[in-house]
């Protein structure tokens, strides 16, 4: 019953653009709630576009955004996007650019998130930050 609910959700968030539009649910175990990288990530291919959702897209946007594609072959795809100006409970964010690659075969993800000019209200002196998480995606 959930696999079923999760499929709809991510159907409602993602119409097909065609029939050759692919669906990939990324799972990224032991993120935090409010972390720079969330826990799920839901994609949508279609040719050389891409959306990409999570709940920090959804907390700034409400809506899946745009990703670039650098990489897609028959071996891995990788996927880009930037969110500016996000403030979490104890940080800020000018931008913060997500990097996602996915092997087709295993279903392995990487997942990074960098932030060069993020500003920790706890720890003043942390300059920047680089956040990594491996995963599994899925399609769907």
């Amino acid at each position: 019953m959930k696999s079923t609910i999760a499929t709809l959700a991510l159907m409602a968030l993602f119409p097909a653009s065609g029939a050759l539009a692919n669906n990939w649910v990324c799972t990224f175990p032991n993120q935090q709630l409010d972390g720079w990288l969330r826990g799920q990530v839901f994609v949508t291919t279609s040719g050389e576009e891409a959306t990409v959702f999570d709940s920090l897209i959804n907390q700034e946007h409400g809506e899946a955004i745009a990703a670039r594609i650098p990489t897609n072959n028959e071996a891995r795809m990788t996927l880009k996007w930037d969110l500016k100006r996000v403030e979490l409970r104890h940080s800020y964010a000018p931008r913060i650019r997500y990097t996602m690659t996915v092997v087709k075969d295993t279903g392995r993800a990487t997942f990074t998130g960098s932030a060069p000019e993020l500003q920790d209200y706890r720890n003043s002196s942390r300059a920047g930050g680089n956040f990594n998480a491996r995963g599994s995606c899925k399609r769907k």
